[in-house]
């Protein structure tokens, strides 16, 4: 099947651009809230905040697909990247603290 461009509505302008500031918005505080957890910063609970903020993001990604009116291929590939934007930040800090405990943690000798 194929798709063609398709003009936006003037009346999805607006929506458009909050729903694309909130995406911004989501994707930041998800991110701000993980780093924090993680450091140490704030309490453990507040990682709760981190995942609605995600939740909010795919929302928002969701309703923002669904103004643009974007082909079937293109909501999987933004499916996918809201997968991948859920675990990639688990995966570094997993990394970061394992290469921070082999090298700071254990003196390395040099001969």
């Amino acid at each position: 099947m194929e798709y063609y461009m398709q003009d936006i509505p003037v009346q999805d302008f607006l929506p458009i651009f909050v729903i694309s500031a909130m995406v911004i918005f989501f994707g930041m505080a998800y991110a701000g809230f993980f780093t924090l957890v993680k450091l140490r910063l704030v309490k453990r609970w507040f990682m709760i905040l981190a995942y609605l903020s995600w939740l909010a993001l795919v929302a928002s990604i969701y309703y923002l697909g669904v103004l643009l009116r974007v082909e079937p291929y293109t909501q999987k590939v933004l499916i996918g990247a809201m997968v991948g934007y859920l675990i990639f930040p688990h995966i570094v800090y997993f990394l970061l603290e394992k290469v921070h405990n082999r090298f700071e943690h254990h003196k390395m000798t040099t001969s």
